[in-house]
This record gives structure tokens, C-alpha cells and sequence, in this order.
């Protein structure tokens, strides 16, 4: 096994290159040798760096940058998800204020009138629509939609639609498709029809297909269960 002087003589005298490769072998298996040695590398003098390239290669540098820098990476995770509950209980708190609101509404065009302000401000969204499937629920604050398109944006019995076809912006956002650039669609079911609330954004980053959709589902389900009180 190769020694402490054995090292030093290596560093210090010109090594042959079957000397270099048997160097650099038993260094690979023991990556731990100037852990164990610490004083080798204060007396083998390691220059901060290469001239011929500026290439750092003193180890208490090397080390100390590379843990600054997991420590700023793990700082920056950290704050990302402070941040992120942060946000999802003050999400929380206005869901819960607009289930109360949504609640309390005594006639239907009053609920629309709710959804469409309480989402906008909720989601921070351009734009807020209705659509009835159904005309005997149809409201002047709302529109009527054919139930075989409304149904075809929600497959699997699924209550939400992120996949942005661009098609569904002609037809949930009539006067605005030049400015709507991402949307969310919520399906909440009324008796044998549908209430369809369209969600739009300027901003094409704002509704995205991997979006978590846990907490609108939840006041999708409050809307349906005023509705079919009413």
C-alpha cells in the first residue's frame, strides 16, 4: 500500500508514467486518502490555480465554493417552498370565503354574478364565462352552449380542462380570442344539464396542463351543490 513518503517522493521527484497511473489509480480507490492525511496536502503546496487556464484545483476551495453552493441551492428550495404554502393557505382562505358567498346566494343570476367575480380575482384571471347547456337555466349574465361540444372538453368524468385547444377560445371566449392566450375550463353538473364556468388569461403561462386543480375542484363541487338547491 502506498505510504505517506511514498506519496510525498511521487509528488516531489519526477515520476515515470507507469508511476503517474499507479498514482492516480490508488487515489481513485481511496477518496478518502487526504481526509485521512491533511498535512500531505499542506506539504505537497497545491497552487489556487492552473495559469494555463485559471482551473481552481486547490481542494479547501474546491470544497469550500462546492458546499456555498449546495447551501445557496438548498436555501432557494427552501424559500420556493415557503413561498408555495404560503400561497396554497391564502388560496385556502379566499375558497373558503367564496364557498360562503356562493352559499348565501339567493337567486341564480346572483351565484353567476358571484362565480364570475370571486374566480377573477381568486385565479386573477382576464376573463370569467358561463355557459348553460341547458336554456331553461340560462341567465342574462350567461350563455347557452350545445351540450355535445361543452362535453367534449371533459373526458373520464373529469371536472376541469387544461389541455388548451386552441379551438376552445373561439368558442369560450368569442370577443376575446386575440387576447386570451391560456384558459381552464370547469364542468360543474346540474341535474340533466351543465354549467360550463370558462376561465381565461392573457399570460399563455398562466393555465398549463400540469396545474394542480384540487382546490377550484372543491368550489366546482359548492357551485354544483347551490345550483341543485335552487
Amino acid at each position: 500500500m502506498i505510504g505517506l513518503r511514498q506519496a510525498n517522493r511521487f509528488y516531489q521527484n519526477k515520476m515515470s508514467k507507469n508511476d503517474e497511473e499507479y498514482l492516480i489509480k490508488y487515489l481513485k480507490k481511496n477518496k478518502n486518502f487526504f481526509v485521512k492525511y491533511p498535512d500531505l496536502a499542506k506539504q505537497l503546496n497545491f497552487p489556487l490555480k492552473d495559469k494555463s487556464n485559471d482551473k481552481v484545483i486547490d481542494l479547501e476551495a474546491y470544497r469550500y465554493k462546492k458546499i456555498s453552493r449546495e447551501n445557496i441551492d438548498l436555501q432557494n428550495q427552501i424559500t420556493e417552498i415557503l413561498l408555495a404554502g404560503k400561497s396554497h393557505i391564502l388560496s385556502q382562505k379566499r375558497i373558503l370565503k367564496s364557498s360562503i358567498r356562493i352559499l348565501n346566494t339567493k337567486t341564480l343570476v346572483k351565484l353567476i354574478d358571484v362565480i364570475v367575480l370571486d374566480l377573477k380575482n381568486i385565479l386573477g384571471c382576464k376573463s370569467v364565462n358561463c355557459f348553460f347547456t341547458n336554456k331553461d337555466k340560462l341567465t342574462i349574465n350567461s350563455s347557452l352552449i350545445d351540450n355535445r361540444i361543452a362535453n367534449s372538453y371533459f373526458r373520464d368524468g373529469k371536472k376541469t380542462y387544461l389541455n388548451q385547444n386552441p379551438k376552445g377560445i373561439m368558442i369560450f371566449f368569442p370577443n376575446q380570442s386575440r387576447t386570451i392566450k391560456s384558459y381552464i375550463l370547469l364542468k360543474a353538473e346540474i341535474n340533466q344539464s351543465n354549467l360550463i364556468i370558462a376561465m381565461g388569461s392573457n399570460l399563455s403561462s398562466k393555465f398549463t396542463p400540469d396545474q394542480q386543480v384540487d382546490l377550484i375542484e372543491y368550489l366546482t363541487k359548492i357551485i354544483e351543490i347551490k345550483i341543485n338547491n335552487f
